[in-house]
């Protein structure tokens, strides 16, 4: 059932995972306040319902999201401005950041469903999320060079971290869009499938990660996020802090148990 949290963003459960999908196809899903505040409501809702296992964001129409709504993002930019205050335009991006530092870190795991052109704050929000699934025809880039702009939503520091530093330097200096399948293999795409197959293949993808131990992956993911800024001596001794932590948890004991007994597991996520 699809459901509507702004005009912006539409909501769909399907099985385990919540759908986040942009609806601002006639402007290729460009981001606004309408859609930070739909997206900031869909991930208060998969943070409230135990049964929503992943949450995963898609859209609609032949765009994933062409970054900022540049018209929106003009209108802020020609508002007046108080001393001493921030732009309305650094506002937004402000409010942008926040709102893709907290899908990086949402303790679910979020799955991108890349669907068409993604490009500035569209590839930003790519990089927030876990994992990513790219339909063949999907266009991917940075884009922010090609209007003069650089980069607000991250991408300068997360670009850099999932495809290396000559990489990331030439999509942001070049601002050129990249078939999809460029990125395969790489941290940027988990898989690149075909057009009709990009929502069966998410949905298999959300069925897997929903058998597996919610505080589990909470507590793998958080370990994740934070091994690459890190030192090695101590990200090891966190993650034997936290394992001995999660050998508190019902989902520990289910799976040790499911182990000895010979069957699948069912955790409920405590």
């Amino acid at each position: 059932m699809t459901s509507t949290l702004t005009s912006a963003v539409l909501q769909e459960r399907r099985g385990p995972a919540l759908w986040l999908r942009l609806n601002r196809p006639e402007v290729f899903n460009g981001l606004n306040q309408d859609v930070l505040d739909g997206l900031t409501a869909g991930l208060d809702a998969a943070d409230a319902d135990p049964e929503v296992r992943v949450v995963v964001l898609a859209a609609e129409g032949k765009a994933f999201c062409a970054g900022a709504d540049l018209a929106y993002a003009r209108s802020l930019a020609e508002a007046p401005v108080p001393p001493g205050a921030a732009s309305a335009a650094n506002e937004f991006l402000r409010r942008g950041r926040l709102v893709f530092d907290r899908i990086e870190s949402f303790r679910k795991p979020v799955i991108a469903a890349v669907n068409g052109v993604t490009v500035g704050g569209g590839l930003e929000l790519v990089l927030a999320c876990d994992l990513a699934v790219a339909s063949r025809t999907a266009k991917i880039g940075d884009g922010h060079a090609v209007y003069g702009q650089i980069p607000g939503g991250g991408a300068s520091v997360r670009l850099v971290r999932r495809l290396g530093l000559a990489t990331a330097k030439h999509l942001m200096f070049t601002g050129e869009l990249h078939p999809a399948e460029r990125f395969l293999g790489t941290d940027l795409l988990a898989d690149v499938v075909e057009p009709d197959e990009l929502v069966p293949a998410v949905d298999a993808l959300c069925a897997v990660i929903a058998g597996r131990s919610p505080v589990g992956l909470a507590a793998m993911k958080t370990l994740a996020n934070a091994a690459q800024d890190t030192p090695l001596p101590v990200a090891v001794t966190r993650e034997l802090e936290l394992s001995a932590l999660h050998e508190r948890s019902a989902d520990w004991r289910e799976g040790i148990t499911a182990f000895a007994e010979k069957r699948t597991p069912e955790f409920p996520g405590r």
